[in-house]
């Protein structure tokens, strides 16, 4: 399989909508917010939570992969979201159907960000060093007892802040995921950082996506992540997965510790947003 392709990007694409779909899922019966769904549009799918958790939990992913969107859908949808006083926001993969960059310039979007795609095929010969001086733990009971909290710490400090309420959430979606193993990485016997991992059949095999991956602050720059995506990679293999995945915003520390792991640039995203119009 082609590694920037059509075929490896629509099971990449759907690994991620899968995705996001079991977040939302997750938080539904952790909230009990009979009104957080997905709707179907395009081959992929539009989350639409609580409106405080901005676009990690309100937004499309995998629009017009498998097929092309029309133009009463994408008004539908665009309907659900300003209800909610949400801008409606679509990320668009490359490799989507041809007709999707006129429907939505049509439609008044305009790209406000971009993400990277990161790709690696795993073989059962693959293996990945320990990192010196640093321990990851993968032991379920004893890396969820305190998973949450050590989740939110990590992401404490960052170049753009989220709202508390938002780690919390996506910190306790991960912890009742049963798709999702959940790891840690300590430094002398204290906590230095966490990071998931979510198992997820694809047309191309069993993807293994690595998520919410955060370094408490006063352990930047000593490897943490590095150690905790080489764990996860390992796990990956052991489960028998074919391939693993990241996403990370282009240039930024993550991106860099991808790279450094043995990943490949499978594709940039674009995010298209349609703003809310005034009354």
């Amino acid at each position: 399989m082609i590694l920037t392709g059509p075929e490896l990007a629509r099971a990449l694409e759907l690994a991620e909508a899968t995705h996001l779909s079991r977040q939302v899922d997750s938080f539904r019966a952790l909230s009990r917010a009979e009104n957080a769904r997905t709707v179907a549009i395009a081959g992929g799918i539009a989350a639409l939570t609580d409106p405080a958790f901005g676009r990690k939990l309100n937004h499309v992913t995998g629009f017009g992969m498998t097929a092309p969107a029309l133009s009463f859908e994408l008004a539908a949808l665009e309907s659900m979201y300003a209800a909610q006083g949400l801008e409606t926001q679509i990320d668009i993969c490359p490799h989507a159907h041809g007709s999707t960059l006129t429907l939505l310039a049509g439609r008044g979007y305009t790209v406000n960000a971009f993400s990277n795609t990161y790709v690696r095929y795993l073989t059962p010969a693959d293996t990945f060093a320990a990192s010196a001086g640093i321990e990851v733990v993968s032991d379920q009971a004893l890396v969820g007892a305190t998973f949450a909290a050590d989740s939110v710490a990590g992401f404490s400090v960052q170049a753009v802040n989220r709202p508390r309420i938002l780690l919390e959430t996506l910190a306790q979606i991960a912890l009742r995921r049963s798709d999702t193993l959940l790891f840690s990485a300590t430094v002398d016997g204290q906590m230095a950082g966490t990071g998931g991992m979510s198992l997820i059949e694809t047309p191309a095999g069993l993807l293994a996506h690595l998520y919410i991956a955060s370094t408490l602050p006063a352990y930047r720059g000593r490897g943490i992540q590095l150690a905790l995506l080489r764990a996860r990679l390992n796990a990956a293999r052991n489960a028998g997965c074919t391939l693993a995945s990241v996403t990370a915003r282009p240039a930024n520390t993550s991106a860099r510790n991808t790279e450094r792991a043995g990943f490949s640039l499978a594709y940039t995203k674009s995010t298209f947003i349609k703003f809310l119009t005034s009354p």
